[in-house]
């Protein structure tokens, strides 16, 4: 079988886009759209994407592309590629397609652009090929972390024979978003945010120093991510203690695989002044996901301690049960005294492009 590897084209977005469904179905149904498409690889702040496309006869068959990301290493920003939506139609797999696609885009990100360190979250199919065959590290498998509400429910979908007795959450018509602030009473208040404003650029400054390598996050970034594609439906809050901006909280509420549940999808610093602050945070979070009928609030938080997360409610999902293991990975040049050790990296999963 033939295909021609090239650079993607205005105009590829319509096949891209026919790919992605016959390769992921409907999952995450936002991101088979058009605008979807727009926000995530036209209209990123830090530039557009990289794209290659593997075609048979004027058919797109394959692409690999990677968004460009900003990141501070040890206080001095990077460019870095964040590695996404590598697809292959099922019809033309295990021939070679995958590998090619990926080499090919290395070497023009290298030449064109010196980019030359790209990371991101392999999926169990692909992880073999990046790391035996594309020179990518494994650099460590994030748990599947919740905090149930209705743990019940969540068992009974797992079971073949009870799947019909315990009927799946609906998720609400409308989300029930707090327009006002929430007060604890003793200096927390949490408020609903529409836009990220430049007291947000001095969250970000007063803080990136903690992190050895961490995506920026100024609020050029957070109003693209998070605001920039409503169809999304982010739910961004402002965090304050005693009167001061002191943090950021997103969530997002998803259906997928019939579970309706909540994803604590940021949180900025870690931790927001301290442990305890923190945990109150986190128990506003789960209380808004509640109420919006959740079964569970899942988290990744890659600075948080597993001690600190138990005691706030989350508890390990087995592997037998997780419906997606979260493998983290990354390709460099050079010294892997920092990149290499995923104990340096601040990571969410607003950093992923699944959430």
């Amino acid at each position: 079988m033939k295909f021609q590897i090239r650079p993607y084209k205005a105009g590829d977005e319509g096949q891209i886009l026919r790919l992605r469904k016959a390769v992921f179905g409907d999952v995450d149904p936002v991101r088979t759209t058009l605008p979807a498409w727009r926000w995530q690889f036209q209209d990123n702040p830090a530039g557009e994407a990289f794209c290659v496309i593997a075609e048979d006869c004027g058919v797109v068959v394959g692409q690999y592309a990677v968004i460009p990301t900003c990141f501070s290493v040890e206080g001095k920003e990077t460019v870095f590629a964040f590695s996404c939506d590598t697809m292959v139609h099922p019809e033309y797999q295990r021939k070679g397609i995958f590998v090619a696609l990926a080499r090919e885009l290395y070497r023009l990100m290298g030449e064109k652009h010196a980019i030359t360190t790209v990371w991101g979250f392999p999926n169990e199919a692909s992880l073999p090929g990046f790391t035996a065959r594309l020179e990518w590290n494994l650099l460590c498998t994030f748990p599947f972390l919740i905090r149930p509400f209705r743990p019940l429910t969540l068992m009974c979908r797992h079971v073949p024979l009870l799947k019909k007795v315990v009927s799946a959450p609906e998720a609400l018509k409308g989300l029930s978003v707090p327009s006002e602030a929430y007060d604890e009473g003793r200096g927390l208040v949490i408020e609903p945010l529409s836009h990220f404003d430049e007291e947000f650029d001095h969250l970000w400054k007063s803080h990136l120093g903690r992190f050895p390598v961490i995506q920026i996050r100024d609020r050029h970034y957070l109003n693209w991510r998070y605001l920039g594609m409503p169809s999304f439906a982010y739910l961004p809050f402002s965090v304050k203690w005693q009167g001061e901006l002191s943090g950021y909280l997103i969530l997002r509420m998803m259906n997928l695989k019939g579970h309706y549940f909540g994803v604590l999808v940021d949180l900025f610093p870690l931790p927001v002044i301290n442990a305890s602050v923190t945990r109150l945070v986190i128990d506003f979070a789960s209380e808004t996901c509640r109420k919006q009928g959740a079964e569970f609030m899942t988290c990744l938080l890659s600075k948080a301690k597993p001690e600190f997360l138990q005691h706030s409610g989350f508890r390990r999902i087995p592997n037998i049960l997780n419906p997606k293991k979260w493998h983290f990975g990354c390709r460099f040049n050079g010294s892997t005294e920092i990149l290499g050790s995923a104990e340096n990296w601040f990571i969410s999963y607003g950093d992923t492009d699944i959430i």
